[in-house]
């Protein structure tokens, strides 16, 4: 059988820097046959699938830094959020705008009311889509697709790799910044992601984390340039020091 190798992002906010760098020790080493995202993941796998170098995606990250400042409000309804996203949808725009996916590419969402994970194509892809997966509900305003109303796909698992069956990949490697959740929020989750069939990686899978932790969840969501630079330089040094022949 032919081999379809699968690249699959986390989410976990502003750590998705940390993929930015492991992107630029792998973009010679491992050739993805698709592309899988969830949250900041489904960013940075839109400009990979769209043939984006590491070096070009690093520069959408500093631009990102340079402009980006949070603003915090008081939500007039209960799925508004407590985030002003209207720089983040602006940045959204832009990155959905300058890349057409060269590979087969897949955004996560899931389906808030029904607690049920989606992937959503590249051919249907809008940027509304993108801002939909990165819809991390009670920071960001979610979002009405049609009629389904969609939050943060990485809610029900932060590393997609339940995908890889979806997308018939026969080896897949996942890049994880998300940082462990508290044990509530996973005792909470763990029948949700057993009844939709969420387990553990598939056989033929590599996951690679962050050597030592990024910090803490307010880290996650600052627009720290230099703490940024820190995380693509570490996800680069974490890759370049794993020594595998697997990819």
């Amino acid at each position: 059988m032919t081999q379809r190798r699968a690249l699959i992002l986390s989410g976990g906010a502003m750590f998705g820097a940390w993929q930015v760098g492991a992107w630029a020790a792998l973009e010679n080493r491992f050739r993805p046959d698709v592309v899988v995202g969830c949250s900041i993941g489904a960013l940075n796998g839109w400009a990979i699938a769209g043939g984006a170098s590491a070096a070009e995606l690093a520069e959408w990250w500093r631009k990102a830094a340079a402009e980006g400042k949070l603003h915090w409000r008081f939500p007039r309804r209960p799925l508004d959020g407590f985030l002003d996203c209207r720089q983040i949808e602006g940045w959204i725009r832009e990155l959905h705008g300058a890349y057409t996916p060269r590979l087969d590419y897949r955004a996560a969402l899931t389906d808030l009311y029904r607690l049920k994970p989606r992937l959503a194509a590249a051919s249907e892809i809008t940027w509304e889509h993108l801002l939909a997966s990165c819809a991390l509900l009670g920071i960001l305003p979610q979002k009405r697709l049609g009629n389904v109303v969609y939050s943060d796909g990485g809610m029900l698992s932060a590393l997609p790799m339940w995908a890889a069956a979806e997308v018939q990949a026969t080896y897949s490697l996942g890049l994880n910044v998300m940082p462990r959740m508290p044990w509530p929020v996973r005792a909470l989750l763990r029948p949700v992601r057993a009844m939709r069939g969420l387990g553990g990686p598939p056989a033929e899978a590599l996951i690679l984390e962050p050597s030592r932790p990024l910090g803490s969840w307010t880290r996650s969501i600052a627009f720290d340039r230099d703490q940024i630079e820190r995380w693509m330089r570490q996800g680069r040094q974490d890759v370049e020091h794993f020594h595998t022949k697997t990819f």
